[in-house]
């Protein structure tokens, strides 16, 4: 059990959810669903009602099971071990992933005002300082990264707010409509194309249930926070996302950089334009520090129940995982640099792509584990049918996805049964470990 100096109350747990999803993604959003058209805003349809959905089963697994881990907590429970490695290998290594894309996006936006940050070298190196002051935020407690990102969320919802209300009163129905289809595609084509990058944006659903540890009476907060979480990010998505493609002509929506900051231009002027550039980089700046606690959350978690390597389990006199949040920086400064790439865009979209499709098999199994708690009386056969319709919702978000993307994240989905051996074979001959027992 957290101590009272590490625990967050209702409040700071909603903005967790909600700053975690609305992150830097939307900041790109528009320019990502302009080069299908204005056809692609049929996607909410499908992700919105998909992210309540698993927002739901989050919620109710939260409210009888407030375990910290999340999706990692209920596949062990409900799968055995070797599920909740893979569980949560899987979805360490997405936040580490969606923690980089998000630096990077930071860097992006700080390059309107720095351009030498253009420099893919000098970019990166920027990156890594964001990856390495979030870690250091970290360091100090959660209650302090979820102030931070409180108030970040805050500062950064009322711009996007303010476009995403404010953008329909100079909303173009002429415009919207001649960037419509410029591509000729089928509605059901655009809905596929849309769907693998808009998950993105309702990544950390979970992220309330993944810190049950340190959220006071987590029994009815972690349900609460989980959905209203998923109900200000859907509302905050589509407001903004569709008023910005009736403000700026497709082909220009197209080639933004800076979407929201070229609305702000249009409605507000050159003022307007700096306030939004610097609110996407205070709440990104937000977003990565609430990622990184999750991150952090999730390998104590594992670490302490004899699946992850020992020394993340270890904690400093206040309960933080100080040794933990030195490794992960230290791995993401690694691939930062590894993954250098001519333009930060392209950078954002690689890494975007692998960790949804990294992410979609815990939550595919946290939806699994459900069945258990069924059998074991801890929650209705209701649930089963919300189950259900999160894994084919998960499994059609993999199918329409193709590309480098899936290869990788296949690959590494492969590569934990063989590590599993290996770690069980090195904790059990070190004895740092609990027992692990292989599912037959």
């Amino acid at each position: 059990m957290a101590s009272n100096a590490r625990q967050i109350g209702l409040f700071p747990a909603t903005m967790l959810v909600a700053g975690n999803m609305i992150g830097a993604g939307i900041f790109m959003m528009p320019t990502v669903m302009a080069s299908i058209g204005g056809i692609a805003t049929l996607g909410w349809l499908v992700t919105a009602p998909g992210a309540f959905i698993m927002g739901y089963m989050f919620a109710r697994l939260g409210q009888v099971r407030p375990k910290a881990g999340g999706p990692y907590a209920y596949a062990r429970e409900g799968l055995g071990d070797f599920a909740g490695f893979q569980c949560n290998l899987l979805y360490w290594f997405s936040n580490v992933i969606a923690n980089i894309a998000i630096a990077t996006s930071i860097t992006g936006y700080m390059a309107v005002f720095l351009p030498v940050l253009r420099e893919p070298l000098l970019g990166a190196c920027c990156t890594v300082l964001m990856v390495w002051l979030s870690a250091v935020l970290n360091m100090v407690g959660p209650r302090l990264v979820t102030r931070f990102e409180t108030v970040t969320t805050l500062l950064g919802i009322g711009p996007i707010a303010l476009v995403g209300i404010g953008g329909w009163f100079v909303f173009d129905p002429e415009l919207f409509r001649a960037g419509w289809n410029p591509t000729g595609i089928s509605a059901g084509s655009a809905i596929s194309s849309a769907v693998s990058i808009m998950f993105w944006s309702f990544m950390g659903v979970e992220s309330a249930s993944v810190a049950a540890a340190v959220v006071k009476n987590p029994e009815k907060n972690v349900g609460r926070a989980t959905l209203l979480g998923v109900v200000i990010a859907a509302v905050v998505y589509v407001l903004s996302t569709t008023a910005i493609m009736g403000m700026i002509p497709n082909d220009e929506l197209r080639h933004s950089t800076a979407p929201f900051a070229d609305a702000a231009m249009r409605a507000l002027g050159p003022v307007g334009a700096v306030v939004i550039t610097i609110c996407a980089i205070v709440k990104a700046s937000g977003c990565l520090g609430g990622w990184t606690l999750i991150n952090a959350e999730t390998a104590l978690a594992t670490a302490r129940d004899g699946l992850f390597p020992a020394m993340f389990a270890q904690t400093d006199s206040r309960g933080v995982p100080v040794r933990g949040l030195v490794i992960v920086a230290i791995i993401m400064s690694a691939i930062v640099f590894l993954t250098v790439s001519p333009t930060i865009g392209e950078t954002f979209m690689v890494l975007a792509d692998i960790a949804v499709l990294l992410v979609l098999t815990p939550y595919i199994f946290a939806a699994v584990s459900v069945a258990h708690y069924v059998q074991e009386k801890i929650v209705t056969r209701q649930l089963v049918w919300v189950a259900l319709i999160t894994i084919a919702y998960c499994l059609g978000v993999i199918v329409v996805s193709a590309g480098t993307a899936v290869a990788v994240s296949m690959a590494l989905g492969l590569s934990t049964a063989p590590l599993f051996r290996v770690f069980l074979a090195f904790t059990r001959r070190n004895g740092k470990a609990k027992p692990i027992a292989m599912i037959d």
